[in-house]
Formats: structure tokens, C-alpha cells, sequence
């Protein structure tokens, strides 16, 4: 099977970077390294991962796209894996993105995002709605990757530039990597991830998402606009 690099970028995370990495540690088999990419934290973020025992690769510069670039070229293995630092793996995981790179056509898969941290009606949309949607796009030919939920081969990742735009880098990769093999979509990749950015609001939250398809499947770039990650940015 091929060997898998965890990648986490964190930025002032210290709530909860910790579950994060136990979560991935506790994946059998077990990844083959873990990286947590400080990027720019004024907290213990960095400090709480080498605590752990996970590598620490510093990004001083405010930028998720940032945040992943670095730990992209900093990943010593074929398959480096993407998770946010308010995410939990699910078992299985580290499983599943071995076993469907396998397949040397394969260079990105992805999977399901749940929520945990939300209100109930939130948390039955991501379980239950949200895989049908991507298993239904998926056989559009359409895929749909999430940042906190999706596995790239490193050597055509980065042959295409890697995460080169600040809004929408995860879904911009994708396009570029379809270009160069197969996107699989992976039901058993499963991640649960905070409901913290419905903050802003529920539907304005998935109002941006399905702009953003809607963009996508005309061919136009995704317009995330520049607040969408701002708290990942202070």
C-alpha cells in the first residue's frame, strides 16, 4: 500500500488541535507521518502538537492556501492527506485513502464531512444529505473535494502547482488534478468537522456552497470572497 503524510495547517487553533491529532494517531494502520503546519499562530497550537509527538513545519505567513502549500512540499510521502485542525478522522480513514490509491490513475480522493458542535437540523443535513449530493455529483462526473477532507497524490500536486489561490484552493487543485487522473469520491473517507462556521449564518454558509457549484459546473472560478476564511486568518 502506498505511504501516507497527514497534513494539518492551524492557525491560533489550541481548542482544538489536540482531538485532531489523537484522532489521526488513532487510525489503523496508522499514518505514516503527521504534520501540523503553524501558520502564524499567537497561541500553543504549536506547541500542543509537539506534545503529541507530530512534526511541526512553520508558515509565518497568514494564508490557508499558505498553510497547505507548505505542508505539501514539506510531506515526505506519495499520498499526503488533508484534515482541518477542527476536524476528527473518522476510523478507517487512513484505510480507505490507502486502499483507493492503490489504483496508480488515482490522484485525489475524498469523502463525507459531518458536524459535530451544531444544532440538530445541520448535523442530519451533513449525515445524510450531503453524502448523496456527492455520491450523485460523483456520477455527474462532477467532484467535490473539501479541504478538511480529501487526499492528493504529492508528485502530481505539486507538478500542477499545487494550492495557488488564497479562496477555493482545495476545489481550484481539484480542477487542475482532473486534468492528470482520477478524482474518487470515498464514502468510508469519513471526517467530522465543528459547525463553527455557521456562525455567520446556515444559509449563507450553504448559499456560498451552491454558488460556488453552480460556478463551477459553467466553467467560471469559485468566489468564495474574502471573509470566508477570516477567522482562520487573524
Amino acid at each position: 500500500m502506498p505511504r501516507v503524510s497527514v497534513v494539518v495547517p492551524a492557525r491560533n487553533e489550541e481548542d482544538y488541535i489536540g482531538a485532531c491529532i489523537d484522532a489521526i494517531l488513532r487510525q489503523d494502520p496508522p499514518p505514516d507521518e503527521v504534520i501540523v503546519v503553524d501558520n502564524g499562530s499567537r497561541d500553543r497550537t504549536a506547541e500542543i502538537a509537539r506534545a503529541k509527538g507530530v512534526r511541526v513545519v512553520h508558515e509565518p505567513r497568514p494564508g490557508l492556501h499558505l498553510a497547505r502549500q507548505a505542508g505539501l512540499e514539506a510531506a515526505r510521502f506519495e499520498v499526503v492527506a488533508n484534515t482541518d485542525a477542527d476536524c476528527i478522522v473518522l476510523p478507517g480513514w487512513i484505510e480507505a485513502i490507502k486502499e483507493a490509491f492503490e489504483d496508480p490513475e488515482v490522484v485525489e480522493t475524498y469523502g463525507p464531512l459531518e458536524l459535530f458542535e451544531a444544532p440538530w437540523l445541520d448535523r442530519v443535513l451533513a449525515k445524510y444529505l450531503y453524502p448523496a449530493f456527492l455520491w450523485i455529483m460523483d456520477r455527474l462526473g462532477q467532484p467535490n473535494t473539501a479541504g478538511g477532507n480529501h487526499a492528493v497524490r504529492r508528485e502530481v500536486a505539486l507538478a500542477v502547482g499545487g494550492y495557488d489561490v488564497p479562496f477555493g484552493e482545495d476545489l481550484h487543485l481539484m480542477m487542475k488534478l482532473k486534468e492528470r487522473g482520477k478524482i474518487k469520491y470515498v464514502p468510508r473517507q469519513r471526517v467530522l468537522t465543528s459547525g463553527r462556521r455557521l456562525k455567520r449564518g446556515r444559509w449563507k454558509m450553504y448559499a456560498t456552497h451552491l454558488k460556488n457549484i453552480w460556478r463551477r459546473l459553467r466553467g467560471l472560478p469559485e468566489d468564495y470572497g474574502p471573509d470566508y476564511y477570516a477567522d482562520r486568518e487573524r
